[in-house]
This record gives C-alpha cells, structure tokens and sequence, in this order.
C-alpha cells in the first residue's frame, strides 16, 4: 500500500440552498508517482445505502512523487430534509480496493439548516412608495441621459477577467462575461462585443468572453482493437492506461484468432477531461469469426469453419 494522506478545508460543510463545497488536499508521500482516486462513500451503513450528494471532477488523477493535489468536493442535497449527513472522504490508489483504505477516511458532516418561518406581512408603506417613486423618476432620468450619451468601447482584450470588468463598468458600460475554450492564458478576455473603440450608447452591455482551458472528449473505443484505441486517445491529445485486472496489452499475439480488445473506459465515454489527462482502459483477447478458405469443406462442415466471438 502506497502512503497517500489527505486533509480537509473543513470536516463541516453548512450548505446554503442545499449546496456546499469543501477543498481536499492530496499528497503522495511515496518515492513514486501513484495514480490516485478521490472517492465519497455514504458515512453510515444503511438499507438502501444512503446517497453522499458529492461531485468531485476528475476524482482520478497521477500524482508525483511528494506532490500535492487540490480537489474541489461539492455537495448538493436539494429536497433533503433539515438534518445532518455524514459522507466520507477516502483517497486510496487506483491499484487497490478503497476499503483497504477504510481507517484512513475522512468524515465530512453536511449541515441543512431548517427552513425559516414566514414572517408575518407588515402594514403597506404607503408614504414610502411615494417617496421611492419621485426617487425613482430622477434616477432613470439620470440613467437615461447617460444611455443616450453615446462613448467608445473601451477594449480590454488580453486583460485579466477582473481587470477588464472594472474598466468596462468604470467607463459607463455593463459587462457580462462567457466563458469559451482558448489556447490563450486561462482567464483573461480574448474577443469582447461591441469591439473595442467602438461608440455605442452609455449604459450598453459588453459582453466578454473569457478563456477557459481547452477540454478534450474521451473517444468511444469500446469494442477496438487496443492499436486502435491508442491512436483515438492520440488524436484526442490524452493519455492511455490499463486498469489492473486488464489481460492484455496490444495485439501484437494472435493478432488474427485472439486480439486485444478494449472492454472498459474510466472516466465514461464522452465525457470532458483536460487535455493530457490519464483516461484508463480495460482489456481482454476476444475470438474473431475466421472463414476456412475451403468452401467444400465449410459447405459439409460449417461449425470447423466459423469461430464464435465470445463475450
């Protein structure tokens, strides 16, 4: 067993409209680079098994060797009842079963506060809305005489996603932002509408689209060849390994009667992963049909001549 240890932002999540998140910290203390899971698991035994509302992206990762790795943990318990639920944390190594990791758990405990009683409605403000009212008519009369003033765009293309939205509100605009995958550096705008330097009416929206890391798509091998796998998971830039338990590695043995093929995705087919991310694969050697080249002696005997594909 590889000496993996975690620690937690907080071992108390109090969620807010039945959501939270907590930051677990993950080191392999081991001399070696290990491929680690992150895995939640229900904190009490029941029947049925109670649910651990966790979501952790990218659970499976590889770390080096004293390296440290941050895991963003989210919860949400959206229709449970007020209460608190326990949900535990394991980090355990790819290579083993997480229950050999049991007496290292973290147990994370969920807070859903009790709904407040509805306040009783107070008396109409009858004076106040009169007031609010005048208030009201002087500030569109301000807001609408800077929307027609018109002013240019300032153009805050490459700038910090922070920095850009101040300069654009600064300067009389509103910003509202997208994000979009970009080879450029993570979090900084790369196209904004209406274009910078561009005069448009004070108080318009700017929209900026900020760059966000390009994610690629695990490829559907399930049923190929492993060489084949290998060049899907090449041309989707990521990285391809075997589970244990897997029974082959290539086809380069009876490439004909028994080849190696891929049974099993982790993560799942279609889903969204960094680029370079390790995508691991299961595989066992599966039968061919094979036709007798002899068509009388497959004529009087079909069963020599045909090699069923076993599953």
């Amino acid at each position: 067993m590889t000496t993996i240890t975690m620690t937690l932002s907080s071992p108390d999540v109090v969620l807010k409209d039945g959501k939270g998140s907590l930051t677990a910290s993950v080191t392999n203390g081991s001399a070696e680079a290990e491929r680690v899971v992150l895995g939640a698991f229900p904190g009490q035994v029941t029947n049925p098994p109670s649910t651990t509302y966790a979501t952790i992206p990218n659970p499976l990762r590889t770390i080096a060797a004293g390296a440290t790795e941050q895991y963003v943990v989210s919860f949400d318990t959206a229709g449970a009842a007020a209460g608190s639920y326990p949900v535990k944390l394991i980090a355990y190594s790819a290579d083993d079963a997480p229950e050999d990791y049991a007496d290292q758990a973290h147990v994370v405990t969920l807070s859903v506060p009790a709904a407040e009683a509805p306040k009783p409605p107070a008396p109409f403000p009858w004076l106040w809305v009169i007031i609010g009212g005048v208030v009201l008519l002087a500030v569109v009369g301000l807001i609408l005489f800077f929307i027609f003033k018109d002013a240019n765009v300032p153009d805050v293309k490459t700038k910090p996603q922070a920095e850009a939205v101040k300069i654009i509100t600064d300067a009389g605009f509103t910003a509202t932002t997208s994000q979009t995958e970009s080879t450029e550096a993570e979090g900084t705008v790369v196209n904004q509408t209406p274009a910078g330097g561009e005069k448009v009416g004070r108080g318009s929206t700017v929209n900026l689209e900020i760059a966000a890391p390009v994610r690629a798509t695990v490829p559907d091998v399930l049923g190929q060849r492993i060489e084949d796998a290998r060049a899907a998971f090449q041309a989707a830039k990521l990285q391809l390994d075997f589970t244990q338990g897997s029974q082959c590695f290539s086809s380069a043995f009876e490439p004909l009667f028994r080849p190696c093929i891929v049974v099993g995705v982790n993560p799942d087919v279609g889903s969204k992963v960094n680029q370079n991310a390790l995508v691991l694969v299961r595989t066992e050697p599966r039968l061919s049909p094979i036709f007798d080249p002899l068509p009388n002696i497959c004529m009087t005997n079909p069963q020599a001549c045909v090699l069923r594909l076993q599953r």
